[in-house]
């Protein structure tokens, strides 16, 4: 990859406002660029001194992104932004609104609005059946939405962002159980008190475990789960197209991984994994019940 050249193409596309084609090539080729670990630091560190690099931060996305206000990437915040597609940080120039309206098409941001679909389906029928909840670094809970207002008494919340627990209870009030917290600070107190829930749930939190993380995560959720209960999270494959953009472009880097990794972690600690992957094939759904469950 000719990394000068290369971003040079992209920048005149988007001064001759061919904005989106300049978009998709990007997207592809720091696609490509990723799958070269020897020179990937060094593609990304020719595209942070190209001026095509400032001309992508007027997108507010990717320049809020950048930013971590709240010390960490992908926060509540922005995800609220994928979920609602307006922009975090309005005003923004008119190239800027142009470089968001496409952004938010891309599949990485309509995976994170299915996955949000997904989890108001589950949450629905969990809350119908009286069933105990709890939602790990549930940001800002937006899958409850349309709960406004009714009894979520038998939902337990955990996030260790303060600021996303406020805005948990300004829109829900004392109604679920909002604890911040670590979450295995959390599951291992929860384990210790016995308590048992039907359905533990996470919908971005495993994109920021490593290995030996994700088999703790695993190992302490099924201590809390009650006899028949289950699991559910969702976690970025690594052949979705937008990782070369999320990381270079955003400072957005996930860890990735395949149904296959999900089912393994799943069976190490002895629960019984299904798998499938959402229609933009972007997000992989692990769904696990206590093999002793039956």
């Amino acid at each position: 990859m000719h990394n000068q050249r290369f971003f040079d193409q992209v920048l005149h596309l988007i001064d001759q406002d061919q904005a989106r084609s300049a978009l998709l090539l990007l997207i592809g080729g720091l696609h490509l660029a990723q799958q070269q670990p020897g020179s990937w630091p060094e593609t990304m560190a020719n595209l942070h001194g190209h001026r095509l690099f400032e001309t992508l931060q007027q997108d507010p996305l990717n320049a809020y992104c950048r930013s971590r206000p709240r010390g960490y990437p992908g926060d509540a915040s922005l995800i609220d932004s994928l979920y609602d597609q307006r922009p975090p940080q309005p005003p923004t120039s008119e190239l800027g609104g142009k470089l968001f309206d496409l952004a938010i098409g891309f599949n990485t941001a309509e995976a994170v609005r299915q996955r949000r679909v997904h989890a108001e389906t589950v949450l629905a029928s969990a809350l119908s059946q009286g069933k105990r909840i709890c939602v790990l670094a549930c940001g800002h809970f937006r899958e409850a939405d349309a709960f406004k207002g009714q009894d979520l008494s038998r939902v337990t919340l955990v996030d260790q962002d303060p600021l996303s627990l406020d805005v948990v209870r300004a829109m829900h009030g004392p109604s679920p159980t909002i604890i911040e917290a670590n979450v295995f600070r959390y599951l291992r107190t929860a384990r210790a008190r016995g308590d048992q829930f039907d359905l533990i749930y996470t919908l971005g939190l495993t994109d920021y475990l490593d290995d030996r993380a994700m088999l703790l995560l695993h190992r302490l959720m099924k201590a809390c789960l009650a006899p028949g209960g289950s699991v559910l999270l969702a976690n970025f494959l690594t052949a979705h197209i937008s990782a070369g953009w999320m990381e270079a472009v955003m400072d957005w880097p996930l860890i990735y991984r395949e149904e296959d990794e999900l089912a393994g972690f799943a069976k190490a600690a002895g629960l019984a994994p299904q798998t499938w992957r959402d229609r933009t094939n972007s997000v992989a759904w692990c769904a696990m019940r206590d093999i002793g469950a039956g």
